[in-house]
């Protein structure tokens, strides 16, 4: 069990590296044409307003780590789901939204089946997000 658990972890860490490289090498040079890294494009009036692209990596990313950190509060959630929380605080943290109410909406948004997460918790899911928001 200890072994599986710990295989998880590695994956969800390597996930996170490999999705947290840098964006120099994020488009060809002269042809436009876009590699390694791929955007998800919102369509408008989706719930992230101004925002256009968010690194589908790092959205990926975010949901494995969230899957492997936090079991009761991803128990029988999509990915989707999860990954509206960092579509939506990205939002929040474009608009200038004081990081107390960001953490707020984090803390709404994460709770799922009445598992509401700590404020340790809260900070840790902040800190996981700020890094995917462009």
């Amino acid at each position: 069990m200890k072994k599986a658990i710990a295989t998880i972890m590695i994956a969800g860490a390597a996930s996170m590296m490999c999705a947290c490289g840098n964006d120099d090498g994020d488009q060809n040079q002269g042809n436009g044409h876009t590699t390694g890294q791929e955007t998800m494009r919102m369509p408008a009036g989706t719930a992230t307003g101004d925002m256009s692209t968010v690194d589908q990596g790092k959205l990926t990313a975010f949901a494995v780590a969230f899957r492997t950190r936090y079991p009761d509060l991803s128990q029988d959630r999509d990915d989707a789901d999860i990954k509206e929380i960092v579509l939506d605080t990205c939002d929040d943290i474009a608009e200038g939204t004081s990081e107390q109410q960001v953490s707020d909406e984090i803390r709404d948004q994460a709770e799922h089946n009445g598992v509401i997460p700590t404020q340790a918790q809260v900070d840790e899911i902040y800190d996981m997000v700020t890094p995917a928001c462009p």
